[in-house]
């Protein structure tokens, strides 16, 4: 029998690093959200990096809108128009027949009123982001999508456009020459394609499977599909929604696994090869 060497410690495999290019955003300024925010002593603006804020349209006024932009800046968020149908007897829930010519000058208008109130607060915005029916239409109709992503290219080309990943967003892309950020919407099944699953939209995971999918998604670039499989995704920021339940438990989760988030200027910059 051959005597025993010393004993060695056995190699262990480094520890995974999280992906540490990835902004954080939320709603901001929303009627139905505002509970969330008001009265707290820690809220989300604590741990995002970005917020959507709306544009007096489909939600809010323009006096509280500066309020919301002032208060976004106080906190170090950057803001990004949160534009929807022009429907706010329904907060922009509700899906509505816009031609195309109809759903550009609707866009515009909003983006131009929100640089306006943002002016106004001494700073610029950076993004777009779709809301609610929009949102949900961007992903079901491909010409509502890239209606949409030409009239932020119009109002201004170097604007960013934050939407949902999947291969409607890439075949925009192809058709839109502009700058996408992808998001993962937290909470919500995707299905084997990566895509929001639409007829389950408002059933979300439980908390502790939300943490499991930042894990995953944070550590590995990855999600799990309604079917159980695992892809890659590629995005560039997380959306974490107010009405979330457990979200401040997720915030904090999220902001100890990336220590930094990286706003979402400072990731068109880097993709651009500017950085």
């Amino acid at each position: 029998m051959q005597p025993r060497g010393p004993e060695f410690p056995r190699r262990q495999a480094p520890p995974k690093k999280a992906n540490p290019y990835l902004d954080l955003n939320t709603d901001f300024g929303q009627t139905a959200d505002r509970s969330f925010f008001e009265g707290k002593e820690r809220t989300l603006l604590h741990y995002v990096s970005s917020v959507n804020i709306p544009c007096c349209v489909h939600d809010s006024d323009p006096v509280q809108v500066m309020r919301d932009i002032d208060t976004a800046k106080k906190n170090n968020c950057l803001v990004g128009a949160h534009i929807a149908y022009p429907d706010p007897q329904h907060y922009g829930y509700e899906a509505m027949e816009l031609s195309e010519d109809d759903l550009t000058a609707w866009i515009l208008l909003q983006l131009g009123a929100f640089s306006a109130l943002c002016r106004a607060n001494d700073i610029d915005f950076e993004h777009v982001r779709p809301h609610g029916a929009l949102y949900i239409q961007f992903l079901q109709n491909e010409a509502v999508a890239i209606t949409v992503a030409k009239a932020i290219k119009k109002f201004d080309p170097w604007m960013m456009l934050v939407a949902p990943f999947g291969p409607v967003t890439q075949k925009v892309q192809e058709a839109v020459d502009i700058q996408i950020a992808e998001e993962v919407y937290l909470g919500k099944r995707v299905n084997a394609d990566g895509m929001l699953l639409i007829d389950r939209f408002n059933d979300n995971l439980h908390p502790q499977g939300v943490i499991e999918q930042v894990k995953q998604l944070v550590m590995d670039s990855a999600v799990t599909t309604e079917d159980g499989k695992v892809i890659k995704v590629s995005c560039k920021t997380i959306h974490l929604s107010p009405k979330l339940q457990g979200n401040m438990m997720i915030a904090e989760r999220i902001s100890a696994m990336l220590g930094q988030l990286t706003p979402l200027p400072l990731l068109a910059a880097g993709s651009s090869g500017w950085v």
